[in-house]
């Protein structure tokens, strides 16, 4: 029988403390380790004692790429940054840190054995923009508005932009820090970390605000690949905003269940939408993008199927041009799927109900004039 719970360490005492939680845990070596990454049945949860060594056992990625359901711990004298990095990189989910009191034990204890039903597993959702301008950010807050307005956890929002991102406008705040600081410490994966860094917005949602420097450091892929895991962990849902010309950035959205292309109407939007959504389409599958068209023109000289086959694939979420109602939610600071209804709102609704996981009845298609224009994708 594949135990629940494999320890690798020599000490006598970090098993007693197992036993004391009424956890009977199995012993392996690093041999059994790499034996198991060849079969099927493995160990759900694996505690591995490194205090003393700087390097992660060459056999740990192995086994995680093998088995990506089971849950990796290291036991470690500290917290150091350059080694939780190669960690996270090896698929590692848990640090244990000395000293190893009962707490900090029970808390890593309760996340690696914890059923996959029983743990708060939440869901990403990715909007890159195809060009400035086409109101990227705006769809993101207001996606992440409606769901904290309908679900009973809270949402994050993540505003992915190094410097001058305008979520936070959007939401009527003034935070105290930014991604920048999430980023700089991503290594710190407990309950408390997003509690200090995120706002609490009057809609509901839980803001990381972009930062304020456009000269800041480029985004390092391994430590946004461990904050956006982590934020999973943390929120039902979270909603991240990304910027489209940063390929680090775009290659860290593993965990995403759902990433939307947005564009209008415009023709070199439209190209860009498709070069954008092929990339994705190649690195995430086709199932997991969603191209999304704001501010539909019902008069566009764009016909559908001319406008589908820019963006190789179906549209189905269109949302209407409302110059009025966007205009007074930016400069309120108040999202207007909060207040405002209409054929945006039904449309914001929906689209974030489909992203979420949970299909609603889609608007009215518009249908589109007669295209004087044949688009071809580059």
């Amino acid at each position: 029988m594949v135990p629940q719970i494999a320890v690798i360490t020599g000490d006598d005492v970090l098993i007693d403390q197992f036993r004391t939680r009424r956890i009977q845990p199995v012993k392996i070596t690093l041999g059994d380790l790499e034996g198991y990454a060849r079969v099927s049945d493995a160990p759900r949860s694996i505690v591995i004692d490194l205090r003393g060594i700087t390097q992660v056992p060459p056999a740990v990625p192995v086994f995680c790429r093998h088995h990506p359901a089971a849950r990796v711990a290291f036991v470690v004298k500290a917290l150091e940054p350059a080694f939780m990095l190669e960690a996270m990189r090896a698929g590692v989910s848990e640090l244990i840190p000395e000293p190893i009191t009962a707490q900090v034990l029970d808390d890593a204890l309760r996340r690696l054995i914890s059923e996959d039903g029983d743990e708060t597993t939440g869901r990403l959702i990715a909007f890159v923009g195809a060009k400035g301008g086409v109101g990227t950010t705006m769809l993101a807050v207001n996606t992440a508005a409606s769901l904290a307005k309908s679900a009973k956890n809270e949402i994050l929002l993540a505003d992915m932009h190094i410097g001058f991102g305008d979520a936070a406008i959007m939401l009527g705040v003034e935070p105290r820090f930014s991604v920048v600081n999430a980023l700089e410490n991503s290594h710190k994966v407990d309950a408390s970390f997003f509690e200090g860094l995120i706002e609490k917005t009057s809609s509901g949602v839980h803001l990381l605000a972009s930062g304020s420097d456009s000269h800041g450091p480029p985004v390092d892929e391994t430590r946004l690949r461990a904050l956006l895991d982590a934020a999973v962990r943390a929120y039902k849902v979270t909603v991240v905003d990304m910027p489209r010309n940063d390929g680090a950035a775009l290659n860290a959205l593993d965990a995403a269940a759902k990433i939307a292309v947005v564009t209008t109407h415009e023709l070199s939007s439209l190209r860009h939408a498709g070069q954008l959504a092929d990339r994705l389409r190649q690195r995430y599958g086709s199932s997991r993008i969603v191209v999304v068209l704001n501010r539909a023109d019902r008069n566009s000289t764009i016909s559908d199927t001319d406008l589908e086959r820019a963006v190789g694939g179906a549209v189905v979420h269109r949302l209407p041009s409302d110059y009025r109602t966007v205009i007074d939610a930016l400069n309120s600071g108040e999202p207007y799927v909060i207040e405002a209804q209409g054929r945006l709102t039904i449309a914001q609704r929906s689209l974030a109900a489909d992203l979420a996981g949970e299909p609603k009845e889609r608007p009215e298609r518009p249908s589109g004039g007669l295209t004087r224009l044949m688009l071809r994708r580059t």
